[in-house]
Formats: C-alpha cells, sequence, structure tokens
C-alpha cells in the first residue's frame, strides 16, 4: 500500500505501515485442548480417533461465498488429491474439510460438492459447511491442521483478514498468493505457502501431508512464531514510535 501511494498518489511525506494483527482470542491450541474441541464439534466428532491417529486431516476456509474467491480451484484440488490417494499415493491421510461462512454462492457450491460425491470424486474427503460463533470460530482455527484463503486481491494490495486470524492460531496458511501483498502476509515456507493455480494448491496439500507431516510441522512452528507479534507489539513498534510514547 505504502509503494502505491507514493507511485500512483505521488505522496512524498514518510509513511508508515501498520499491519492488522489478530484479536486476543485467537491463539494457538494444544493438542489437549484441540483434541477437547473437536471431540464436541458436531462436524468432527465422529472423525476424532481417526484425527487423533493422524489418519484423518483437518483443513479449515473461511468464505462470504462470493466471486471473489474460486472455489472451484479447491475442489478441483481435493478430487484430484483423491484421486492420487486412492491409486499411486495409498499413504495419504483422509481428508475432512470444514467451510465456514454465508453468502449469495454457497448454494451453487453446495449443489457442485454433492455433484462430486454422487461420482465418487471425494472418497478420501469429506466436507462440512458451518456457522459459527466467534469463539467456536477462532478453536476451529487452532484445532485445525491447515487453513485455506482463496482471497483473490482486486487491487493487489489488500490483505485478507481471514489469513491473519489463521496466523493468530497458530494455523499454517495455503492462499491464493498471485498478488503483490501477498508476501507482506505469509512468510513463504516459513508460515504458509503461495498458489496461483489449481495445480499447485493440490501439489502443497499432498507434500503437507504426505510426508510424516514434517513440512506441516515446520509451517505450524513458523505459524506459532507468528503469532507472538500481537496488536500491542505492532502498535508500538509502528505507532508508538511515531507519537513518541515507546
Amino acid at each position: 500500500m505504502a509503494h502505491v501511494l507514493k507511485r500512483d498518489f505521488r505522496i512524498d511525506a514518510p509513511i508508515l505501515v501498520l499491519h492488522d494483527r489478530p484479536a486476543s482470542h485467537f491463539r494457538p491450541f494444544d493438542l489437549q485442548e484441540r483434541l477437547a474441541f473437536l471431540g464436541h464439534f458436531p462436524e468432527t466428532a465422529p472423525y476424532v480417533d481417526e484425527i487423533e491417529k493422524m489418519r484423518s486431516r483437518v483443513i479449515v476456509s473461511s468464505t462470504s461465498w462470493t466471486m471473489d474467491e474460486d472455489f472451484s480451484m479447491l475442489l478441483d484440488a481435493l478430487v484430484g488429491y483423491s484421486e492420487l490417494a486412492t491409486t499411486t499415493h495409498p499413504h495419504l491421510p483422509e481428508v475432512m474439510v470444514i467451510i465456514t461462512g454465508k453468502g449469495p454462492q454457497k448454494e451453487h457450491y453446495l449443489m457442485k460438492i454433492a455433484d462430486l460425491e454422487d461420482q465418487d470424486k471425494l472418497e478420501m474427503v469429506t466436507i462440512k459447511t458451518a456457522w459459527l460463533s466467534t469463539g467456536d470460530y477462532a478453536s476451529l482455527l487452532a484445532s485445525a491442521d491447515l487453513g485455506i484463503s482463496l482471497h483473490k486481491s482486486t487491487s493487489g494490495v489488500d490483505l485478507p483478514m481471514k489469513v491473519v486470524d489463521m496466523l493468530g492460531a497458530g494455523l499454517p496458511v495455503a492462499g491464493w498468493g498471485n498478488f503483490q501483498a501477498w508476501p507482506e502476509l505469509v512468510q513463504e515456507g516459513v508460515t504458509g505457502r503461495g498458489f496461483a493455480s489449481t495445480e499447485e494448491l493440490q501439489t502443497i496439500i499432498v507434500e503437507l501431508f504426505g510426508d510424516d507431516a514434517q513440512q506441516l510441522q515446520r509451517l505450524r512452528s513458523g505459524a506459532r512464531k507468528e503469532n507472538e507479534k500481537d496488536w500491542d507489539k505492532e502498535w508500538d513498534s509502528v505507532a508508538g514510535r511515531l507519537f513518541g510514547i515507546t
């Protein structure tokens, strides 16, 4: 944004960037907290034993179900993942996908999901949708294995708050990264991975869930470290110095 203001609006004055940080209720969970939440959350409770044994992984994505997010990319990637898991990559775990939010295209995608299930194209994937309270949403992020953002920035400089919340919960992120400001939000290979196509998203899911979770654990460690920088620290490091109060 600072670059755009200088380049397009010819602002010569110093520009300080103050990034959004997650609210305090977004925090990482330990294993006991994670299993406790997944065990009572209706969408995941029937699968919690498989999740605990790492035979099933949890993906979460939040959306307003608008044209800004092409969920066909995720569905196609999951179809590809399921095909690999039932043929050449039998070591891959099952995947539970929870999609949260409301919006105008929700029914359209629910019909697409139902069609794929009827065609047995999601044999290793279970997709659920949910509308959650603020507290349950934060707990779901802290309990998942991977967060996915399909937000496509029309301006190239806006940062999806959902990714900030995911990192605040210590959740690694795979997100549409083909826009200018993405590196400000996610450190590639440290807190998450960026993709620019269905094939790249599928590859990321296969790599993160298919190598004894070593790559996934590294990303989780990076996301948890990112969580250490809260709103107060961000404010103090930028605005606090500007106003001479830190």
